[in-house]
Protein backbone atom coordinates (compact mmCIF):
# COMPACT_ATOMS: atom_id res chain seq x y z
CA UNK A 1 0.00 0.00 0.00
CA UNK A 2 1.39 3.19 -1.08
CA UNK A 3 0.51 6.71 -0.05
CA UNK A 4 1.78 10.32 0.55
CA UNK A 5 3.04 12.51 -2.61
CA UNK A 6 5.66 14.68 -2.23
CA UNK A 7 8.20 16.82 -3.79
CA UNK A 8 9.28 17.71 -2.04
CA UNK A 9 10.99 17.52 0.42
CA UNK A 10 12.56 17.07 3.56
CA UNK A 11 12.61 18.30 7.64
CA UNK A 12 13.27 20.95 10.06
CA UNK A 13 15.39 19.96 12.95
CA UNK A 14 13.02 21.61 15.53
CA UNK A 15 10.58 18.58 14.21
CA UNK A 16 13.15 15.90 14.68
CA UNK A 17 14.58 14.81 18.18
CA UNK A 18 17.73 16.36 17.69
CA UNK A 19 18.90 12.94 20.30
CA UNK A 20 17.67 10.66 17.95
CA UNK A 21 19.92 9.05 15.42
CA UNK A 22 19.57 8.08 12.14
CA UNK A 23 18.81 4.36 11.37
CA UNK A 24 19.43 2.70 8.14
CA UNK A 25 16.75 0.55 6.78
CA UNK A 26 17.88 0.44 3.35
CA UNK A 27 20.56 0.42 0.47
CA UNK A 28 20.15 -0.55 -3.06
CA UNK A 29 21.17 1.13 -6.24
CA UNK A 30 22.94 3.50 -4.79
CA UNK A 31 20.61 4.53 -2.58
CA UNK A 32 20.14 4.87 1.21
CA UNK A 33 17.29 5.28 3.48
CA UNK A 34 17.29 5.87 6.90
CA UNK A 35 14.73 6.42 9.70
CA UNK A 36 14.62 7.59 13.32
CA UNK A 37 12.16 8.84 15.79
CA UNK A 38 10.30 12.05 15.61
CA UNK A 39 10.05 14.23 19.19
CA UNK A 40 6.36 14.28 20.55
CA UNK A 41 5.10 11.89 17.14
CA UNK A 42 4.61 8.11 17.02
CA UNK A 43 5.81 8.86 13.26
CA UNK A 44 9.47 8.18 11.91
CA UNK A 45 11.42 10.68 9.78
CA UNK A 46 12.97 9.64 7.08
CA UNK A 47 16.01 10.81 5.04
CA UNK A 48 17.33 9.17 1.48
CA UNK A 49 20.73 10.24 0.03
CA UNK A 50 22.01 9.32 -3.24
CA UNK A 51 24.78 10.36 -5.41
CA UNK A 52 23.92 11.63 -9.30
CA UNK A 53 25.54 12.52 -12.30
CA UNK A 54 24.25 15.88 -13.19
CA UNK A 55 24.31 19.18 -12.44
CA UNK A 56 22.69 21.42 -10.07
CA UNK A 57 20.53 23.07 -11.93
CA UNK A 58 19.44 19.71 -14.17
CA UNK A 59 17.94 19.16 -10.52
CA UNK A 60 16.44 21.90 -9.62
CA UNK A 61 14.40 22.11 -13.01
CA UNK A 62 12.91 19.16 -12.12
CA UNK A 63 12.24 19.73 -8.48
CA UNK A 64 10.99 23.52 -10.02
CA UNK A 65 8.38 21.59 -12.97
CA UNK A 66 5.16 20.62 -10.66
CA UNK A 67 3.41 19.45 -13.41
CA UNK A 68 6.07 16.54 -13.46
CA UNK A 69 5.86 15.54 -10.40
CA UNK A 70 3.44 12.31 -10.84
CA UNK A 71 5.69 11.17 -12.45
CA UNK A 72 8.51 10.95 -10.12
CA UNK A 73 7.19 11.65 -7.00
CA UNK A 74 5.85 8.61 -4.90
CA UNK A 75 1.82 8.14 -5.94
CA UNK A 76 1.63 11.56 -6.94
CA UNK A 77 -1.81 11.99 -8.55
CA UNK A 78 -1.76 15.34 -9.49
CA UNK A 79 0.22 18.38 -9.09
CA UNK A 80 -0.24 22.36 -9.16
CA UNK A 81 1.48 25.53 -8.93
CA UNK A 82 -0.93 28.13 -6.94
CA UNK A 83 1.69 30.89 -6.33
CA UNK A 84 4.65 31.75 -7.78
CA UNK A 85 6.44 34.10 -5.12
CA UNK A 86 9.94 34.70 -7.03
CA UNK A 87 12.01 32.71 -8.80
CA UNK A 88 13.08 30.81 -5.37
CA UNK A 89 10.04 30.65 -3.43
CA UNK A 90 6.67 29.16 -4.76
CA UNK A 91 3.84 27.49 -3.13
CA UNK A 92 2.32 24.05 -4.58
CA UNK A 93 -0.28 22.07 -4.10
CA UNK A 94 -0.51 18.16 -4.34
CA UNK A 95 -2.66 15.34 -4.12
CA UNK A 96 -2.21 11.86 -3.11
CA UNK A 97 -3.78 8.85 -4.69
CA UNK A 98 -4.77 6.76 -1.83
CA UNK A 99 -6.12 3.01 -2.30
CA UNK A 100 -9.80 2.76 -1.63
CA UNK A 101 -11.49 2.55 0.85
CA UNK A 102 -8.97 5.42 2.34
CA UNK A 103 -9.16 8.98 0.95
CA UNK A 104 -7.26 10.68 -1.25
CA UNK A 105 -4.71 13.25 0.85
CA UNK A 106 -3.81 16.65 -0.32
CA UNK A 107 -1.55 19.24 0.75
CA UNK A 108 -0.40 22.81 -0.02
CA UNK A 109 3.89 23.20 0.73
CA UNK A 110 5.44 26.08 0.70
CA UNK A 111 9.12 26.18 -0.89
CA UNK A 112 12.05 28.71 -0.42
CA UNK A 113 15.67 27.69 -2.21
CA UNK A 114 18.55 29.12 -0.89
CA UNK A 115 22.25 28.55 -1.82
CA UNK A 116 25.27 29.15 0.54
CA UNK A 117 27.79 30.70 -1.94
CA UNK A 118 30.68 29.49 -0.81
CA UNK A 119 30.32 25.13 -0.62
CA UNK A 120 27.75 25.79 -3.49
CA UNK A 121 24.99 23.98 -1.39
CA UNK A 122 21.50 23.97 -2.30
CA UNK A 123 18.78 23.51 0.25
CA UNK A 124 14.84 23.85 -0.52
CA UNK A 125 13.01 23.87 2.91
CA UNK A 126 9.30 22.71 2.37
CA UNK A 127 6.77 24.25 4.59
CA UNK A 128 2.74 22.80 4.96
CA UNK A 129 0.60 25.60 4.80
CA UNK A 130 -3.39 24.10 5.17
CA UNK A 131 -4.75 26.89 5.32
CA UNK A 132 -4.05 28.53 2.15
CA UNK A 133 -6.70 26.77 0.57
CA UNK A 134 -9.72 25.74 1.26
CA UNK A 135 -10.57 21.91 2.32
CA UNK A 136 -11.88 19.66 -0.10
CA UNK A 137 -14.82 17.45 0.08
CA UNK A 138 -13.43 14.41 -0.78
CA UNK A 139 -9.83 15.04 0.35
CA UNK A 140 -8.04 14.60 4.02
CA UNK A 141 -5.72 17.86 4.12
CA UNK A 142 -1.91 17.04 5.89
CA UNK A 143 -1.82 19.61 8.64
CA UNK A 144 1.81 18.97 9.25
CA UNK A 145 4.89 18.33 7.22
CA UNK A 146 8.57 20.05 7.08
CA UNK A 147 11.39 18.53 5.31
CA UNK A 148 14.01 20.15 2.85
CA UNK A 149 15.98 18.69 0.10
CA UNK A 150 19.91 19.47 0.17
CA UNK A 151 21.79 19.31 -3.09
CA UNK A 152 25.42 19.22 -2.38
CA UNK A 153 27.95 19.74 -5.36
CA UNK A 154 30.77 16.93 -4.98
CA UNK A 155 32.50 17.44 -8.26
CA UNK A 156 31.83 18.89 -11.59
CA UNK A 157 28.85 17.07 -12.72
CA UNK A 158 27.91 14.97 -9.50
CA UNK A 159 25.78 15.81 -7.14
CA UNK A 160 25.29 14.50 -3.13
CA UNK A 161 21.48 14.63 -2.96
CA UNK A 162 19.51 14.39 0.47
CA UNK A 163 15.92 14.30 0.74
CA UNK A 164 14.27 14.85 4.05
CA UNK A 165 10.57 15.11 5.96
CA UNK A 166 8.87 14.79 8.66
CA UNK A 167 5.19 14.01 7.86
CA UNK A 168 1.93 13.21 9.13
CA UNK A 169 -0.93 12.11 6.80
CA UNK A 170 -3.60 12.37 9.42
CA UNK A 171 -7.16 10.86 9.01
CA UNK A 172 -7.44 7.19 10.06
CA UNK A 173 -4.25 5.62 8.85
CA UNK A 174 -2.89 3.06 10.95
CA UNK A 175 0.88 4.57 12.54
CA UNK A 176 1.86 1.51 11.50
CA UNK A 177 1.24 0.97 7.87
CA UNK A 178 2.77 5.03 7.58
CA UNK A 179 6.04 3.76 9.03
CA UNK A 180 6.43 0.86 6.79
CA UNK A 181 5.80 2.97 4.17
CA UNK A 182 8.35 5.49 5.04
CA UNK A 183 11.22 4.02 3.88
CA UNK A 184 9.70 3.47 0.25
CA UNK A 185 8.34 7.05 -0.09
CA UNK A 186 11.62 8.29 -0.33
CA UNK A 187 13.64 5.09 -2.04
CA UNK A 188 11.14 5.03 -5.00
CA UNK A 189 11.42 8.83 -5.42
CA UNK A 190 14.77 9.17 -5.55
CA UNK A 191 15.15 6.24 -7.88
CA UNK A 192 12.68 7.94 -10.73
CA UNK A 193 14.07 11.53 -10.23
CA UNK A 194 17.65 10.22 -11.18
CA UNK A 195 16.39 8.45 -14.53
CA UNK A 196 14.07 11.94 -15.55
CA UNK A 197 16.71 14.13 -14.57
CA UNK A 198 18.35 13.19 -17.69
CA UNK A 199 15.84 13.86 -19.97
CA UNK A 200 17.39 16.65 -22.22
CA UNK A 201 14.88 19.23 -21.17
CA UNK A 202 16.56 19.11 -17.50
CA UNK A 203 19.76 17.64 -18.13
CA UNK A 204 20.63 20.88 -20.09
CA UNK A 205 19.11 23.74 -18.15
CA UNK A 206 21.07 26.36 -16.55
CA UNK A 207 18.73 27.93 -13.51
CA UNK A 208 19.80 31.80 -13.36
CA UNK A 209 21.71 32.16 -10.11
CA UNK A 210 22.43 29.38 -9.29
CA UNK A 211 26.07 28.65 -8.94
CA UNK A 212 27.85 25.62 -10.38
CA UNK A 213 30.56 23.53 -9.11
Amino acid sequence: MRFLCLILLVFISNVVDANSSWRLNKHEEGIQVFLRDTSGSPLKSFKGSMMINGSLSSIISVLADTESYPRWLYNCRSAKNIKRISDKQSVNYLVTDMPWPVADRDMIVSSTLTQNLKTKRVEIKLQAKPRLLPNVADKVRIEKMQGRWLLTPIAKNKVNIVYEMSIDPGGNIPKWMVNAMAVDLPFETLNKLRKISKQDKYASARIKGIVEM
